[in-house]
């Protein structure tokens, strides 16, 4: 089995052991936290990728966030004069699952603040 198969199969074997929202909410917790670690290194690899510059040979001020990142060098309404076909089609791609990952996280934000406001709707989140 590779790494990446049991990974997969940690997931899955996981997912079958839970029995109780607690544990429910401590899983979606732990979605949550490697969806975030994923946008963070896939935003960095697409900076390098884009600029030819490794994210850590980058100025920590000329640093952006994932967001800067889709804003300034993926997210395309209408693709820039000059643009490859292939590019254009690489950028959208990274944009994709760039937004696929942020919508994982608000998922799994909604989620947890669901289940906290069926056990007490008067909570503060």
């Amino acid at each position: 089995m590779t790494d990446t198969a049991a990974a997969e199969d940690t997931w899955v074997e996981q997912g079958q052991e839970i029995s109780s929202p607690d544990q429910l909410r401590d899983y979606i917790a732990e979605i949550r936290a490697a969806v975030s670690h994923m946008q963070t290194g896939l935003g960095r690899a697409a900076w390098g990728a884009l600029t030819g510059r490794a994210w850590l040979d980058t100025p920590a001020d000329d640093r952006p966030n994932v967001p800067t990142i889709v804003d300034e060098h993926l997210e395309m309404t209408v693709t820039p004069a000059g643009t490859t076909a292939a590019d254009a089609a690489f950028r959208q791609s990274l944009a994709t699952l760039l937004a696929a990952l942020d919508a994982v996280d608000r998922a799994t934000l909604t989620a947890w603040l669901a289940q906290i406001a069926a056990q007490d709707p008067a909570r503060t989140a």
